[in-house]
């Protein structure tokens, strides 16, 4: 027989056990990481929540903030496989109405959330959106942040129908803590992110569209070489944590948006199915670094690219074999199917104006091109002369991941006519490229870059040292969109007006 002791502990363990048993997971939940909605339509949208175990929760929505004027509710389950995270797809909702959202679970509720659906496609609507990306929400040893995120405060204050949150959501190789080489770290990496309380509140606030970029896996990879394993896993993290629709095509994060008769937005995955870049092809022999500014061949060089160059110690004309890998039209970008997508989602489109969601820029920029749209020259020449050839009108290139801000027109060649306008903004929370660049070459080298950029690059407006966002408006009765990178006070820092044609 059991010492009386040792029996009460016997009791009370199987008297535990049996309290499960017959409760299931029907006890109290802690939601973790806040609320968020995306891929909104005219007609529904994706919610999103985290739990801090499983459980089965209600979603409702509602036409008012205080969730009594319930319109749909839903039963929505998380899963330990998904780390927890919950989304539902709700539809037969009204276009252009706004909504408030939250998870129940008995006595216990969620952040309410906020989303506006889309216009119907042929409505005559304004439109007013942000965009922005570069988030590093990486947490020191020393228990402090790295990057305070302070710039969603301003963006916050813009009340914008939608948020184009895209590129770099999160850094897997942040310098400031270790390196996620795993699902569960690459999961901690947007746990650590959503812990900062200004994108909790701005995730709820509106909802978001969103893609990723190089970040979210491993810096600078492409589909075509890196790890299978890491990029399966980076893809369910991201699919796990943000609000995206399509989870029965994993792979196929490419999409296609409208808002109105004025809107198209064009998604792009720009790392899943691209070849590696070419930067050892331009490695010159004795030297560590491939060339910095090969994106010229000699003929008619202007003249401040031809005194930069020299400036940093290199000939004037870049090497033949960096020039034919730039240009070797059997590499890719985007893979043939969704370059096939874009091409057809242009020439569909009857939207007054396409934007195109783009991680990289686009426009010539002349200095390190590998990573960048001009590091698959002959795809990025087809696209555009596309675009030129079929008389494509008001195309606009939204675009993050260069650190900085800037505002240009976009032609084939720099001699050429423009066939579209690339407005290129942030971080949010990460170095700027102003930064990097005195950092690494000084602050002279920086202003002659900037110099370069606007002599030879043709940029409008270059801005290469704020946190930052972009504020677009669309005006379809003027036949507008008004474009407007600011800072992280909401000053102005790059401006421009595109009249529809």
């Amino acid at each position: 027989m059991l010492p009386p002791r040792r029996l009460l502990i016997t009791l009370a363990a199987v008297s535990a056990l049996a309290l499960v048993a017959a409760c299931g997971d029907e006890g109290p939940v802690v939601f973790t990481h806040g609320v968020a909605s995306g891929d909104v339509r005219p007609d529904g949208a994706i919610l999103w929540t985290r739990l801090d175990r499983e459980a089965t929760l209600t979603v409702e929505v509602a036409t008012d903030k205080a969730v009594t004027d319930i319109v749909l509710e839903r039963e929505v389950r998380a899963e330990s496989e998904l780390d927890f995270t919950v989304k539902a797809e709700v539809a037969g909702l009204d276009p252009a109405t706004a909504y408030y959202y939250r998870f129940r679970r008995g006595d216990d509720l969620s952040d309410v959330g906020a989303f506006r659906t889309a216009p119907a496609e042929r409505e005559e609507a304004t439109v007013r959106f942000i965009f922005s990306g570069d988030s590093d929400g990486t947490v020191r040893e020393d228990g402090t942040r790295a990057f305070d995120f302070q710039v969603l405060e301003a963006a916050l204050a813009e009340d914008a129908d939608f948020f184009l949150y895209f590129g770099d959501t999160m850094y897997a190789g942040s310098p400031f803590g270790a390196k996620a080489e795993t699902l569960e770290a690459y999961r901690a990496k947007y746990k650590e992110n959503r812990d900062v309380e200004l994108l909790r509140q701005i995730l709820a606030a509106t909802s978001v569209y969103t893609i990723w970029d190089d970040g979210e896996v491993e810096s600078d990879f492409a589909g075509a070489t890196v790890d299978p394993g890491l990029l399966a896993a980076g893809r369910q993290a991201f699919r796990e944590y943000m609000p995206i629709a399509g989870d029965d095509e994993p792979e196929v994060l490419y999409r296609r948006f409208r808002w109105g008769r004025a809107v198209e937005l064009i998604i792009l995955d720009e790392r899943s199915f691209r070849n590696d870049d070419v930067a050892d092809a331009c490695i010159a022999e004795g030297e560590d670094e491939p060339d910095l500014l090969p994106a010229l061949g000699a003929a008619d060089v202007p003249e401040p690219y031809r005194t930069f160059r020299s400036s940093i110690g290199l000939p004037a004309e870049t090497a033949p074999a960096c020039l034919a890998a730039l240009n070797d039209p059997d590499r890719t970008m985007l893979g043939d199917t969704q370059k096939q997508f874009l091409l057809q989602a242009l020439e569909d489109s009857d939207a007054t104006f396409k934007f195109i969601v783009n991680e990289v820029p686009i426009a010539e920029l002349v200095t390190q091109p590998y990573d960048r749209w001009e590091g698959f020259r002959a795809e990025r020449d087809e696209i555009l002369r596309f675009i030129e050839e079929r008389e494509i009108r008001n195309v606009v290139f939204l675009t993050t991941g260069l650190h900085a801000n800037i505002i240009s027109d976009v032609r084939v060649d720099l001699a050429s006519q423009p066939v579209a306008v690339e407005a290129v903004t942030g971080p949010i929370a990460h170095a700027t490229l102003g930064d990097d660049l005195a950092e690494d070459q000084g602050r002279e080298l920086l202003a002659a870059f900037e110099d370069l950029l606007e002599q030879v690059a043709q940029v409008d407006c270059v801005e290469t040292d704020a946190f930052s966002y972009g504020l677009v408006e669309v005006d379809p009765e003027a036949g507008t969109a008004t474009i407007t990178l600011k800072d992280e006070d909401g000053a102005e820092l790059c401006r421009t007006v595109i009249e529809a044609t």
